[in-house]
């Protein structure tokens, strides 16, 4: 079977391939998935500075924004599934100081909040200032809530209402509350050991950043940022893929609960995910992550694919997104083909 899948997604093997030989990211990790069937590829280096160091399997990823669905996103839909909070409920009744009080979960998990606003000197706050910024300092924009503008602060403040929720910090809740009953502890942590991590950025000064997250904010918040700060191997995320898909038992959500996902809960999004959708019209889940991480699967056919790539070392490549949009919709037209 393995083979056969090989044979199905050649062009996307192709891809990765193309991706690491015209120096947009140094290696790939990625996974196509079917159900029990999964096909794993390493390809390139998980470094050039300051020495080219060969990839090889079993190191962890900086995951950047893909924290935001592999961790958050299924602790708030257990808050919800336990009656802790509803979807369309106000920010505001779990956070008293928060700025606007009009915000709903439904707009911060879809990103049509339409919140913005400006924090002089962001990156050098402390932890509780940067909180307090956020939570006292943000306003309305002109969309009211009507279109998607992605923005961290959406989950980093859904996490600080977890918080409040469940009484501890939102990467301590999705460490116990997430990861161990999806049986991921060993592959995915906010705490990895650095020389066990592929890199993300170099310089001359500072050398190679390794095993520290690479988002400024989640740096100043540790563990309480729901936004970014998770590392993952590969096979972590297969394994959360296959648990979404119901391949893999988990005891947290009723069955087949990611398969609510996959409709259209506010300006084209599901909660969490972003939507893609093939030729046959049906919903994949998708979401991405700055550092070069992005994953699709669709939890009812049990089809997904996953690509780890460091688009930032040694600096952000300007060819990565627009080569990373070109594989999703060849990827979901072999797929729906399959």
């Amino acid at each position: 079977m393995q083979q056969h899948l090989r044979d199905i997604y050649s062009g996307i093997d192709k891809q990765m391939y193309h991706l690491v030989s015209s120096g947009v990211t140094p290696g790939v990790s990625y996974a196509l998935i079917d159900g029990n069937d999964v096909v794993t590829q390493y390809i390139g280096d998980r470094q050039e500075l300051p020495q080219r160091t060969p990839l090889t399997a079993g190191l962890y990823y900086d995951l950047a924004s893909l924290t935001k669905v592999v961790g958050t996103t299924p602790l708030f839909m257990r808050a919800l599934n336990e009656g802790k909070l509803r979807l369309d409920d106000h920010l505001i009744d779990y956070l008293p100081n928060f700025s606007v009080p009009s915000i709903t979960f439904r707009e911060l998990m879809t990103h049509t909040s339409g919140l913005e606003g400006y924090i002089p000197h962001r990156d050098e706050l402390s932890a509780p200032e940067l909180q307090r910024a956020l939570t006292t300092q943000l306003h309305r924009g002109a969309d009211e809530g009507q279109q998607v503008v992605y923005r961290d602060f959406n989950l980093l403040l859904t996490g600080w209402a977890l918080e409040k929720i469940y009484g501890a910090p939102v990467q301590e809740l999705i460490a116990k509350m997430v990861l161990e009953p999806f049986g991921l502890t060993r592959d995915c942590t906010f705490t990895p050991e650095a020389t066990l991590c592929v890199g993300t950025t170099y310089t001359a000064t500072g050398g190679l950043r390794q095993g520290l997250v690479h988002d400024p904010k989640a740096a100043i918040l540790r563990e309480h940022s729901a936004a970014a700060g998770m590392f993952a191997t590969l096979t972590g995320l297969v394994k959360y893929v296959q648990v979404l898909s119901d391949v893999r038992a988990q005891t947290v959500l009723p069955g087949g609960w990611a398969q609510q996902l996959q409709r259209n809960y506010n300006g084209g999004r599901s909660i969490g995910f972003d939507l893609r959708y093939g030729h046959s019209g049906e919903a994949w889940l998708y979401h991405t992550g700055y550092t070069g991480t992005f994953m699709v699967f669709n939890p009812r056919t049990q089809q997904g694919l996953v690509v780890l790539a460091n688009r930032v070392h040694p600096y952000v490549h300007p060819e990565f997104l627009r080569l990373r949009d070109q594989i999703v919709p060849q990827y979901l037209q072999l797929a729906e083909n399959a």
